[in-house]
C-alpha cells in the first residue's frame, strides 16, 4: 500500500511539474514569437500576459498595412490551459475598428467570424488552425459571397522551420460591371524561418476562375503556381525559382478561343540578398534604396525563363530567354545611359510562333513588319526569332545589329 502511494505521490509530482514545464515554455515561446523579424506589412505585439498555474490569458495586437490604405488593427485574446503535456490556446480575434468591425459582423453574420485554436507541445512544437467563417452581402447593385476559409500550420519552435496550408472554397460576385467567380483554392508551403529572409516553398492549386462582362467572358482551370527561394551558390545570395501553369484558358467572346498547357518557369540565381531585404523593408528611404540598387547591380545576377509555352488557336507557342548580369555594373552611368547595360549582359533567346498568326489582324501587321526587317523568320510552318547578346554585341537571326 505504502508503495502504491509512494509511487502516486511520483506520478503527482511529475505531472505538476510537467504542467509548470509547460506553463513556463508557451510563456517564454510567446514572448519569443514576437520578438521575431517582422515583414513591414505585418507588426504585431504583446500587450500582456498573465500566468497562473494551469491557466494564461494573453492580450495582443497584429497590425496589417497595406500600400495606401490605412492601417487594420486586430486585437487578439488568447486563452491558454496547461496540460502536462502540451498547451492548449483559444484565440478570440476582434478588430480593433469598431466601425469596421460592425460591417464585417455583418457581412459574416457573426462576431466570432475569425478565430484560431493552437497547441503547443512539450517538446516545442506549435501547431494551430485560423478559420474564417463564409459570409455575404447584397444591394441593389452587386451581389458578392466568400466561402469558408482555413489556415492549419506548423511550426518547429527551436528553429522557426514548419509548414502552411490554405484550404479556400472560394468566393463569388455579381457586379455592375461584371461577373466573377474563384473556386477550389489550396496552397501548401514549407519554410525554414518565420523571418523575412528564410528560404520556402509553396505550391498552389487553383480549380476554375470564371470572369464575367458584358459580352465576354474568360474561364481559367487548371492553375498551378509552384516556386522557391534558397541560399545560393555564392556567400549572401539567394536563388529563385518559380512555375505557373494554366491547364485551360478560354475565351468566349464570339469566337471561342482556347489555351491550353500553359506554361511558364522562371528561375533568377545570384540575386545579393542584403539588398533586396533593404528593398523589402526600406521602401521610404530613397538613400538606402538606391544603395541597395547600387548593390544588386554591381553583384550580377543569372536570368532563365527556361519554359513559355502554350497550345494556342493558332498552333504552338514555345520559348525561352537567358540573360546573366555580369558584376560590376555602375547604376550611375546606367541611369544616365540604359544602354550601358548592354556592356555588362550576356543571353540568348529564342522563339517560335505559328505562322497561322499571320491571318489574326489584331497581330498581322506587326508580324509582317518583323519578317520584312528579318527580326522574324518563315519556316517550316512557323515564325522564329533568334537572338544573341554578348557583351555590348546583338545579334537576331544570325546578323549583327548594332546599338
Amino acid at each position: 500500500m505504502k508503495k502504491t502511494l509512494s509511487a502516486l505521490s511520483f506520478l503527482g509530482v511529475i505531472l505538476l511539474t510537467s504542467t509548470y514545464f509547460v506553463g513556463e515554455m508557451t510563456a517564454r515561446e510567446t514572448e519569443k514569437l514576437f520578438l521575431k523579424q517582422q515583414p513591414q506589412e505585418l507588426n504585431s505585439r504583446l500587450i500582456s500576459y498573465e500566468k497562473n498555474f494551469l491557466t494564461a490569458d494573453a492580450l495582443s495586437e497584429v497590425t496589417v498595412t497595406l500600400e495606401g490604405e490605412n492601417p487594420v488593427i486586430f486585437s487578439i485574446h488568447s486563452r491558454i490551459k496547461h496540460y502536462p503535456y502540451k498547451a492548449v490556446i483559444s484565440n478570440d480575434i476582434r478588430l480593433s475598428d469598431s466601425e469596421l468591425g460592425a460591417k464585417l459582423d455583418n457581412y459574416f453574420g457573426s462576431e466570432k467570424w475569425l478565430n484560431s485554436q493552437e497547441e503547443i507541445s512539450i517538446f516545442g512544437n506549435l501547431s494551430g488552425r485560423l478559420n474564417l467563417s463564409a459570409g455575404s452581402y447584397e444591394n441593389a447593385r452587386e451581389k458578392i459571397s466568400s466561402r469558408p476559409l482555413q489556415l492549419d500550420y506548423q511550426v518547429d519552435l527551436q528553429d522557426y522551420s514548419g509548414s502552411a496550408q490554405i484550404n479556400w472554397a472560394g468566393a463569388d460576385a455579381a457586379t455592375s460591371s461584371g461577373d466573377f467567380s474563384i473556386e477550389s483554392v489550396q496552397l501548401f508551403s514549407d519554410f525554414s524561418s518565420l523571418s523575412t529572409n528564410g528560404s520556402y516553398a509553396y505550391f498552389s492549386k487553383i480549380g476554375k476562375v470564371i470572369i464575367g462582362q458584358k459580352n465576354y467572358q474568360s474561364i481559367l482551370q487548371g492553375l498551378e503556381l509552384k516556386g522557391s527561394s534558397q541560399a545560393g551558390q555564392k556567400a549572401d545570395t539567394v536563388d529563385t525559382s518559380n512555375e505557373w501553369k494554366i491547364a485551360r484558358y478560354e475565351m468566349n467572346d464570339g469566337q471561342g478561343k482556347v489555351f491550353t498547357d500553359n506554361q511558364i518557369k522562371l528561375e533568377i540565381k545570384g540575386l545579393y540578398s542584403p539588398a533586396l531585404d533593404i528593398l523589402a523593408n526600406s521602401s521610404e528611404n530613397k538613400q538606402l534604396v538606391e544603395n541597395a540598387l547600387k548593390d544588386l547591380l554591381a553583384k550580377g545576377a543569372e536570368l532563365n525563363l527556361s519554359k513559355l509555352s502554350s497550345q494556342t488557336p493558332w498552333g504552338e507557342v514555345d520559348g525561352y530567354l537567358q540573360l546573366t548580369l555580369q558584376q560590376g555594373a555602375p547604376l550611375v552611368e546606367v541611369i544616365g545611359n540604359p544602354f550601358m547595360l548592354f556592356d555588362y549582359v550576356n543571353g540568348k533567346a529564342k522563339l517560335a510562333l505559328p505562322d497561322s498568326l499571320l491571318e489574326e489582324p489584331a497581330v498581322a501587321e506587326s508580324l509582317q513588319m518583323g519578317l520584312r526587317t528579318g527580326f522574324l523568320k518563315h519556316e517550316n510552318n512557323s515564325l522564329s526569332l533568334e537572338t544573341y547578346l554578348e557583351r555590348g554585341e546583338f545579334s537576331v537571326n544570325g546578323r549583327v545589329i548594332p546599338l
